[in-house]
C-alpha cells in the first residue's frame, strides 16, 4: 500500500518558452491591431490551457502499489517491485524511486487502460541494516510536453533488509558432550543416565565411549550414547563470542552458517551479546536471526561484543 500527495503541475522549459511566445504575439497583435496574430495568440494560449488539463488527467488516472523489496546482502544492489495501473491509455508515464542520496533512474512506461503492469525499480547497494523503502515519484509530460505533472507516493509499512555477506571459512561448530558422557567410569555409575543406544564407531569418537564388551562378543566396534547428551549433541549453537575477528567478520560467518543450516532444515540456536538466545528451525526463525545480525551493534554491549 502507499499514500499519495496532491499532484503538482508546472510548466517545463518548453512550456515557459511557449507562454513567452504567446504573450509576445498577443502584445504585438494589440500594438498593431492584427486580427490574425490575435487569433494565433489566443489559439496558443488555449492549447496551453488544454494541455495542462490533459497532462494532469493522465497522471491522476494512475494508481500504484508498492510491494515488499526482496532482502539482499551487504554491498548488493536491490530492487523495489511496483505495480501500476491506469484507468485510461497512458503512453508516457515516468516512474522512479527516490533514494537516500536523492538520485534516481527514471523508467518510462506505456500503460494500457485497465491493465496492471509490474516494474522493478533499482535500489543502490547499502551496508547491512534496515532502511525505509524509498518514495516513488510518478510524472508525465503527455500529451505535447509543455507541462510536467508529478506526484509522490510514500511507502507505509515496508522495509529494506540488508543482511551481512555470507562469508567465512570456519566449519560449523561441534558442541562438547556432557562431562559424564566422556568418562566411562562416571557415566555408568548406578543412578546416572544410562546409555540408550549404540552407534557404529566413527573416527574421532572418544575412546571412553567404545563398548569393549560388545566388541569382544561381536567383533563390531561401536560407541555408547546417552539420553542426557543426545539432544545437546545434535543442537547447533552459533555463538558470536566464540568467533574471532572484527564485528563484520563475525556477523558474516554467522550469516553463512545460518544459510547453510537453513538449506539443510536443521535447528540451531543463535547467541548474540546482550540479546536473548534464539532457538528454532523454521523459515521464520531464520529470518529473525538474519534480521538480528543486520541490526546488531557492538556499541550496545561493548564488553561482550569484543
Amino acid at each position: 500500500m502507499a499514500t499519495t500527495a496532491k499532484i503538482r503541475l508546472r510548466p517545463n522549459k518548453i512550456g515557459f518558452g511557449f507562454i513567452a511566445l504567446s504573450i509576445a504575439m498577443l502584445l504585438a497583435a494589440i500594438n498593431y491591431g492584427n486580427n490574425l496574430v490575435f487569433f494565433i495568440s489566443f489559439l496558443l494560449l488555449a492549447l496551453m490551457g488544454n494541455s495542462a488539463w490533459q497532462t494532469r488527467r493522465h497522471l491522476k488516472s494512475c494508481q500504484i502499489q508498492l510491494l515488499n523489496p526482496p532482502t539482499r546482502f551487504d554491498g548488493e544492489a536491490g530492487m523495489l517491485p511496483v505495480q501500476i495501473e491506469s484507468s485510461i491509455n497512458n503512453p508516457s508515464i515516468h516512474i522512479q524511486a527516490i533514494n537516500q542520496n536523492g538520485e534516481a533512474e527514471p523508467f518510462t512506461m506505456n500503460l494500457t487502460a485497465g491493465r496492471t503492469e509490474r516494474v522493478e525499480l533499482p535500489l543502490p547497494p547499502m551496508p547491512r541494516g534496515r532502511y525505509a523503502t524509498p518514495d516513488v515519484v510518478l510524472s508525465t509530460r503527455y500529451p505535447i510536453g509543455l507541462w510536467t505533472a508529478e506526484t509522490r507516493w510514500a511507502s507505509l509499512p515496508h522495509w529494506q533488509w540488508v543482511y551481512p555477506k555470507p562469508l567465512g571459512e570456519a566449519p560449523l561448530p561441534t558442541n562438547v558432550l556432557p562431562a559424564h558422557a566422556e568418562n566411562a567410569d562416571v557415566s555408568l555409575q548406578p543412578g546416572d543416565d544410562q546409555f540408550d543406544h549404540l552407534r557404529t564407531y566413527v573416527p574421532g569418537d572418544a575412546l571412553s565411549r567404545i563398548a569393549f564388551k560388545h566388541y569382544a562378543r561381536s567383533g563390531q566396534l561401536v560407541t555408547q550414547h546417552w539420553q542426557s547428551s543426545k539432544a545437546i549433541h545434535h543442537e547447533i549453537i552459533l555463538d558470536y563470542k566464540l568467533l574471532t575477528g572484527n564485528t563484520e567478520a563475525r556477523l558474516q560467518q554467522l550469516t553463512r552458517w545460518i544459510l547453510s543450516l537453513a538449506a539443510d532444515h536443521r535447528a540451531f540456536t543463535l547467541k548474540l551479546p546482550g540479546e536473548s538466545d534464539r532457538h528454532g528451525a523454521d523459515s521464520t526463525h531464520v529470518t529473525h536471526c538474519l534480521q538480528a545480525l543486520s541490526l546488531f551493534s557492538p556499541a550496545h554491549n561493548p564488553r561482550h561484543a569484543s
